[in-house]
């Protein structure tokens, strides 16, 4: 299953209890997580019960995503996997490989993720 998310990319914030409603980051984070779901939900029958392996790309647009100022890649990865939980799968604990990779690209028209999700075995 291959899901793609157009526009740029929205690496998992540090929340706190009260952060998530007043912190403008914490809105984007939240809403683009919810994206990520619609957008699983929109392929998935039911979730998979299997173990999964899980490839994310993350592509950015600008001289900054070439030196690594755009975000973490294990923040773009959580949010990939939040954003799946309970839809793709049943649990991210069934999630045993991952891997993440930041991809420059030439226009901003071109930024989004792309999350791969291959069912590892019976």
């Amino acid at each position: 299953m291959l899901i793609t998310i157009s526009g740029r990319p929205i690496p998992a914030v540090r929340m706190t209890g009260r952060g998530k409603y007043v912190k403008p980051e914490a809105a984007r984070y939240l809403a683009y997580k919810e994206q990520i779901g619609w957008l699983a939900l929109s392929q998935t029958k039911e979730p998979i019960i299997n173990p999964v392996s899980v490839n994310v790309k993350v592509f950015l647009h600008g001289k900054s995503s070439l030196m690594g100022n755009d975000g973490d890649v294990d923040n773009y990865l959580k949010s990939a996997l939040d954003g799946c939980n309970k839809i793709v799968w049943l649990d991210d604990r069934q999630v045993n490989k991952a891997t993440v990779e930041k991809i420059p690209c030439r226009h901003a028209k071109d930024e989004r993720m792309e999350i791969e999700v291959l069912e590892v075995g019976e």
